[in-house]
């Protein structure tokens, strides 16, 4: 091969790296502002100790409103969601803050963007409108143990009164 030849399959190359490095560069940059690399900024994890719900909001898990909005608290335990059953209102604005007691668990509120892995002492917070009233399923989307198959939740979302 010429000189010339291999100078440019350099070029190319070196040009694919730099790409590379950049792109890496603004995965990094990314991370840290979205949150998802630990330990680099200060973290918005919400973190509840599971052996001491009783003194957090967990203590009385379901629907409730606070400073006139809505918070829906749920916990994920042995093979069981509390409540297993939520109803909220359609049109309103509602946030959903979920954890688990004990082991993992997952949650996906079909027709929505709530998908969550639930950790044991970690807080799983989104918020979401859901306009069309009907029933929303979930099932727990983590292998938790041998009544795993059991493990079902349900949104009804009614028409406000």
């Amino acid at each position: 091969m010429r000189h010339d030849v291999i100078e440019r399959y350099e070029l190319g190359w070196m040009g694919v790296s730099v790409v590379l490095v950049v792109l890496l560069f603004v995965g990094v940059l990314a991370s840290m502002i979205s949150d998802t690399l630990p330990g680099v900024v200060e973290s918005r994890t919400r973190f509840v100790d599971p052996a001491h719900l009783e003194t957090t909001a967990y203590a009385k898990p379901g629907l409730h409103e606070e400073n006139g909005e809505l918070h829906a608290y749920v916990v994920a335990r042995a093979f069981t969601f509390t409540p297993s059953v939520l109803t909220i209102p359609a049109g309103r604005r509602v946030t959903f803050h979920f954890t688990a007691a004990d082991v993992l668990h997952g949650v996906q509120i079909e027709g929505s963007n709530i998908n969550f892995e639930l950790i044991p002492g970690h807080e799983g917070v989104a918020s979401a409108t859901f306009r069309t009233p009907g029933t929303y399923t979930s099932a727990c989307n983590e292998y938790c143990g041998a009544g795993h198959q059991n493990m079902a939740f349900k949104l009804i979302v009614e028409n406000a009164k």
